[in-house]
């Protein structure tokens, strides 16, 4: 994993959670901002999954490979889980799942590093 696209992934996630929250605290819906900040965040884990599994097949990565990948791919469903969950909530609770949503893959994401340099095993 490149730091770079980590750290990117982690404070886009952020702030998509954020907009999130301020979007719920103000009583409002899911809207075009908050599935912009999501499908921002989904670029990104997809970059990350496609350099990762670039890296992985090159000899590459950590030891336990099976849980970084399962890593990778939850943290690849999560905004779009959050994203369909949201919309079907037209209450402030749809952004709350976002909010959710974000602070998980920036966690996933946070974690993912751990196993891939071998601290967090």
């Amino acid at each position: 994993m490149t730091n770079v696209l980590a750290a990117a992934t982690i404070a886009v996630a952020l702030l998509a959670a954020c907009y999130a929250l301020v979007t719920a605290l103000r009583g409002r819906a899911m809207g075009v901002g908050d599935l912009a900040a999501l499908g921002v965040l989904e670029v990104l884990l997809v970059a990350q999954a496609v350099v990762a599994f670039v890296k992985l097949s090159g000899g590459e990565g950590p030891d336990g490979s099976a849980t970084f990948v399962g890593y990778l791919l939850g943290s690849l469903l999560i905004p779009v889980a959050g994203a369909g969950w949201g919309l079907l909530e037209r209450t402030r609770w749809g952004p709350g799942v976002i909010v959710v949503a974000g602070v998980a893959v920036a966690v996933m994401i946070v974690r993912m590093n751990q196993l891939w340099s071998g601290t967090g095993v």
